[in-house]
């Protein structure tokens, strides 16, 4: 069974190398895809019997071993907002999916009378694809979402499909004997599309979506600018106070003071994290970590949350080291002096980023969607306020990013789903890649149902050049439009974005200077402005500097044995790094911390994790 996995993934990989022009030129993870085997790739039918009748299934789509079908078998798709008899099939009766989801308690977007599961988009889906989304239960935040996913496992409930916030609720579900085998529906049934973006992950998404031989569930790929933090800030305030943009770590402290000692942050200059959060990502959770101090962290060459290995080879913990403590003893002077905020982790209701938004606090940190989708209310309050995006650097003037999973999160689905719930599903993720450039994203997009992304690892960077390029005058629109010279099916936001330029970026601005939210319309009522400032302001130090070095998690998921010591370290990690930076434990305790770490289980977590990489 092992040897054929190994088979279908290197003829995966193959298949991509062959029709693809190229990666995103960074290294693969070697824990991505570990000794986890990579799918489920026998059935005892084909796709489909499988998956309910053989017109549907496009014909031949899957032979009788359920062997993966390359993207470049694959018939292209139909076009947006169209059906064909394969991915983007409309059943002839209404098929009911229900769910669990999490929704944003602070959300405006959702017109007066639509509801969780009675919106723009699930409309969208009962009227051209016959699926009715039911919506079971909900959570405001993501603890809640936690606890409620666990409890359903718990208690075998689960819902038709629920988003697993990281790959150990899915291993757990999976070992319980809760989850489909989503093979033949997903061979069969994922659009071209979405083929051609799993083929660019070289199987480390179908690895990471497959426990005990059986894939079963969708994975979340995300584009690799996810896990790269930067720091954003109020340039108009840096061009008023006659500063120049931060470097250093040190230079960004005088930046806040100087904020706060002209009034423009009264209460604090620089946001952390909300009631729950984390200050860093870690290895299960490794991007979109928002209001963390991942940037300031890895000024310090410090990794924390990461398994890495020393010069020696030696295996160790990226938060036990002394650059850690280096790195919290400067947010601990900050904390002291009011430059972050003085409640920062027991803030509830997102109160970091309504500072943000109301224009009292000038910095925050986070990775590129942050800027433009994530505080959009910033420009609505403040036609003029100025967000920028820029890398931190060490003292000698390095930029280290540590490097993300392919993905973090997976839609499972419950194994009593029927043929058609499953089918249903993996068509409401195609028309969810297919399909999103051509919503009315002032609706937020995150009430699509069991909305898990699906990108291509360097879509930020090749829209950032493509864009630029139509704004120097060096493509057209028309080239990135079907049927152009530069249209490529797997950017699958371009076609729209370069559409809506005119709509968002002024006419006068030609690229030959940095974009400023002057030469924006920020007030564009279809969410393409705050696409397109995250992307040309919020991605551009990753599109445009290459950094000096890329630090990856020897593992990005937890393994067998680890669940008896994990929670245990990592819920005393979690508070003491807080404490040490409000000062509620002092500094001089850090030892301890350590020494406690490596006592309480987490020598027994690097030596697992060390022969788990070892076969």
């Amino acid at each position: 069974m092992k040897k054929k996995v190994v088979a279908l993934l290197m003829t995966a990989v193959m298949a991509f190398s062959l029709a693809a022009c190229g990666g995103d030129g960074g290294p693969s993870s070697s824990s991505g895809t570990g000794t986890d085997s990579a799918s489920k790739a026998e059935s005892s039918a084909d796709a489909s019997t499988a998956s309910g009748s053989e017109e549907a299934s496009g014909g031949d789509t899957a032979d009788a071993s359920g062997d993966w079908i390359s993207s470049s078998d694959v018939e292209d798709d139909a076009l947006p907002g169209e059906n064909d008899s394969r991915a983007f099939e409309k059943f002839d009766h209404v098929v009911e999916v229900h769910y669990g989801y999490q929704v944003n308690p602070v959300d405006t977007t959702l017109p007066d009378g639509d509801s969780v599961d009675d919106n723009q988009y699930t409309r969208y889906l009962l009227e051209n694809y016959n699926i009715k989304v039911v919506c079971d239960w909900t959570a405001g935040n993501t603890s809640d979402f936690q606890q409620k996913v666990s409890l359903c496992i718990a208690s075998a409930s689960l819902p038709d499909a629920v988003i697993a916030p990281n790959r150990n609720y899915l291993v757990q579900a999976a070992r319980a004997d809760l989850l489909s085998d989503l093979w033949p529906e997903f061979n069969a049934y994922a659009s071209k599309q979405v083929k051609e973006i799993v083929e660019t992950t070289e199987g480390r998404a179908i690895s990471n979506a497959t426990v005990d031989d059986v894939f079963c569930a969708l994975p979340n790929i995300t584009v690799d600018t996810d896990g790269v933090y930067v720091y954003f800030i109020r340039q108009d305030w840096l061009d008023q106070l006659g500063l120049d943009a931060p470097k250093t770590v040190e230079e960004l402290g005088a930046a806040a003071e100087a904020f706060m000692a002209a009034g423009l942050s009264p209460d604090y200059a620089i946001a952390g994290i909300d009631n729950g959060g984390r200050t860093y990502s870690n290895f299960l959770n490794s991007s979109n970590n928002g209001y963390g101090f991942d940037a300031l962290y890895q000024a310090f060459n410090a990794t924390p949350g990461y398994f890495l290995r020393d010069d020696s080879g030696e295996l160790y913990w990226g938060t036990t080291t002394d650059e850690m403590k280096e790195a919290l003893t400067v947010l601990h002077e900050w904390y002291e002096k009011g430059l972050i905020n003085p409640e920062v982790g027991t803030t509830t209701n997102g109160d970091n980023a309504n500072n943000v938004k109301n224009g009292t606090c000038g910095i925050f940190m986070g990775p590129w969607w942050s800027l433009g989708y994530g505080n959009g209310d910033s420009f609505k309050n403040d036609n003029n306020a100025n967000w920028q995006a820029y890398p931190l650097y060490t003292n000698d003037g390095e930029w280290n990013i540590h490097m993300k999973d392919v993905g973090t999160t997976y839609t499972m689905v419950n194994k009593d789903a029927s043929d058609d719930v499953k089918k249903a599903i993996v068509i409401m993720n195609n028309v969810l890649v297919r399909d999103e450039s051509i919503f009315d994203t002032s609706v937020a997009i995150d009430w699509y149902p069991v909305r898990n992304v699906m990108a291509a690892t360097d879509e930020c960077e090749y829209e950032y050049d493509a864009i630029m390029s139509v704004i120097k005058g060096e493509s057209t629109v028309e080239d990135y439009q079907q049927g152009g010279s530069k249209f490529n099916g797997l950017y699958k936001n371009l076609a729209s974005d370069v559409a809506s330029l005119s709509e968002v970026i002024s006419a006068d601005y030609d690229g030959s200077r940095e974009l400023a939210v002057t030469d924006m319309d920020v007030n564009t009522n279809n969410g393409q402005f705050n696409r397109l400032y995250a992307i040309l302001i919020g991605d551009r130090p990753y599109a445009t500097i290459e950094p000096d070095h890329k630090i990856y998690s020897e593992l990005y998921y937890t393994v067998d044995g680890m669940e008896t010591y994990w929670t245990q370290v990592s819920d005393m990690e979690d508070q003491a790094i807080l404490q040490f930076i409000t000062g509620a434990k002092s500094l001089d305790e850090w030892d301890q911390f350590c020494s406690d770490w490596h006592v309480q289980g987490g020598d027994q977590i690097l030596e697992l994790v060390d022969e788990f990489l070892a076969q």
